[in-house]
């Protein structure tokens, strides 16, 4: 109608508040550069939706996107399309390729410069194995020697040790017989004695003058019965505890009688190891003990024989022998 102003009330809405950034935008890596902000979307223009679905939807696209559309809008053009930065990566391969072939090719040359000197060396290694071969048969040999060599001496020693075993034991059981070892058994005992005798004309003397040349007992008397025994069985012959050998004599040096070099005086005890009664049936009928008995001035117990169940016979003094002979020899 003319004249009548419609007055129309336009309600408008206010703008829809701009989204929060993305989380990835928000969240920033210690140690490297903080992202810029996003921008904040732009007012919207006449003939835009203005309400909150127009929001939205102006608003889809992921702003990280966006940010990535305008670098490569930024990047310069001087890199040219992909096609040209693939040229390099082509080259590597036969740059790679030549490499090895020079590589290759100089170690080849190394090894040919090489060899002579390689077969001198083989040749040389090869004389010193052989001179070593050679002394390593040497010392072979000589271990072989040495081995048989100290084996025959073992077996000599061996012998020599059953050898000397036997000889020990044969000492053993000789040493009894010969004197060099105290000897006991079954024996007798002989008792000669001179007649009795007046003052004596000299103190220092054994055997007194003032007896008879005929009645007093000589080293001969003495030596005659000591034979008389080795003769029925005796083993073992002491004199006045003085022990007999083989080395051993009866004699006189002047008015003494010496067994051996001992000196002995009357009575004159004889003990013998043996079998008492043969040697006391052979000794009382000899002529030895008659002739002792009857002797001029001879007392009635002159010779007396008499029988022991145990005599000990001590060993010789002062044994040396030096020189043996087998008495079969």
């Amino acid at each position: 109608m003319p004249g009548v102003h419609v007055r129309t009330r336009t309600r408008t809405h206010p703008p829809a508040p701009s989204p929060a950034p993305p989380v990835e935008d928000r969240l920033v890596t210690r140690g490297q550069p903080r992202p810029p902000s996003t921008p904040d979307p732009p007012e919207p223009t006449r003939g835009q939706d203005a309400s909150p679905l127009g929001q939205v939807t102006a608003t889809a696209l992921d702003p990280a996107y966006a940010r990535v559309a305008d670098r490569a809008a930024d990047r310069p053009a001087a890199w040219g399309p992909a096609s040209h930065r693939s040229v390099p990566r082509r080259l590597l391969l036969p740059l790679v390729l030549l490499l090895m072939g020079l590589l290759t090719a100089v170690t080849l040359q190394a090894a040919a410069q090489s060899a002579p000197a390689r077969e001198r060396l083989r040749d040389r290694l090869g004389a010193v194995y052989e001179t070593r071969s050679e002394q390593r048969d040497d010392l072979a040999g000589g271990v072989r020697e040495q081995r048989s060599v100290t084996a025959d001496m073992l077996t000599r020693r061996r012998l020599a040790d059953e050898t000397w075993a036997a000889a020990t034991e044969q000492i053993g059981t000789l040493a009894a017989p010969a004197g060099l070892a105290p000897a006991r058994g079954p024996g007798v005992r002989v008792t000669l004695v001179d007649p009795p005798t007046g003052p004596a004309s000299d103190a220092g003397n054994p055997r007194p003058l003032a007896q008879g040349p005929n009645s007093r007992l000589a080293d001969h008397d003495l030596a005659d019965m000591v034979n008389l025994l080795w003769s029925v069985g005796a083993e073992a012959v002491a004199v006045n505890g003085v022990r007999l050998t083989a080395l051993s004599a009866v004699r006189a040096a002047g008015d003494a009688i010496l067994v051996g070099l001992s000196p002995v005086e009357a009575p004159y005890v004889i003990e013998a190891i043996g079998a008492p009664g043969t040697i006391v049936a052979r000794v009382a009928s000899a002529s030895v003990t008659v002739r002792l008995r009857t002797r001029v001035g001879a007392p009635p117990d002159a010779v007396t024989v008499a029988r022991l169940d145990e005599v000990t016979v001590p060993a010789a003094p002062g044994t040396d022998l030096r020189y043996a002979r087998g008495s079969g020899s």
